[in-house]
C-alpha cells in the first residue's frame, strides 16, 4: 500500500483519538480545584526580597503550580551569595499532615540558583526528624515575568493530599537571620489549597 493510502485508512481514527482527548483534557481542567491566591504588602527590610504575590494551583496535567512574585524584577544570580554565605531562594511552605504554628512544614519547594547564575533548579525537600531536609524531587522552574517564578511538580511527590496548607517564602543570599526572610502571608499565617480528590 502506498504511503498516501496508509495515512488516509488511518486519519479517521486519529482524528477521533484526538477528539476524545482533547475532551478529557477539557473534563479534567474544568474539574480541577480553583487556585488559591495570596497578596502581600510591601514590607520586608531593605535589602531583602519582598514577596507581593502568592499561588497554588493545579495545572491541566494535574500537577501543583506555585507562583511567587516579588516586588521587583530579579534573575537567577540575584540568588548566589557572595562568600561562604547561604544562598538565596524562593519556596513554598507546604503542611500536607502536621499543623502550621505545631510543627515545621512537612515539604519545602524551592527555586534556587546554579552556580553560573545564568540558570536556577527546582527542589522539594522533605522534612525528616530533627528539622533535617531531605530531596525527594525535583520541579520544574519557569518565568512568566522578571518579577514572578513558577514550580510545578507531581501531587505523589508530596503523597497526594486532600489539603495543603501553604505559605511562600523568599531569603535574602548571604544572609540567616530571621529579618532576611520575607513571607506571604505573613508567619504564622498560611492559606488552605484543597485538592478536593483531583488526581
Amino acid at each position: 500500500m502506498a504511503p498516501g493510502a496508509t495515512w488516509r485508512a488511518y486519519r479517521g481514527p486519529a482524528v477521533c483519538c484526538a477528539c476524545v482527548l482533547a475532551v478529557a483534557a477539557s473534563a479534567g481542567a474544568a474539574g480541577a480545584p480553583s487556585p488559591v491566591v495570596v497578596k502581600d504588602p510591601k514590607d520586608a527590610v531593605e535589602g531583602a526580597p519582598d514577596i507581593t504575590r502568592a499561588q497554588l494551583g493545579v495545572t491541566s496535567q494535574g500537577r501543583l503550580r506555585a507562583a511567587v512574585t516579588l516586588a521587583t524584577g530579579w534573575v537567577a544570580r540575584n540568588l548566589l551569595a557572595r562568600g561562604d554565605g547561604p544562598p538565596g531562594s524562593v519556596c513554598l511552605r507546604l503542611w500536607t499532615v502536621t499543623k502550621p504554628g505545631a510543627a515545621p512544614p512537612d515539604y519545602l519547594v524551592c527555586a534556587t540558583s546554579h552556580q553560573d547564575g545564568e540558570t536556577m533548579r527546582g527542589t522539594v525537600f522533605k522534612a525528616q526528624p530533627g528539622q533535617q531536609l531531605r530531596r525527594v524531587a525535583s520541579a520544574t522552574v519557569g518565568r512568566t515575568s522578571d518579577r514572578t517564578v513558577t514550580l510545578r511538580f507531581s501531587q505523589s511527590v508530596v503523597a497526594r493530599p486532600r489539603t495543603i496548607r501553604f505559605a511562600a517564602e523568599a531569603t535574602k543570599p548571604g544572609c540567616a537571620r530571621v529579618s532576611c526572610v520575607d513571607t506571604a502571608p505573613d508567619a504564622p499565617k498560611t492559606m488552605t489549597f484543597r485538592l478536593r480528590g483531583s488526581t
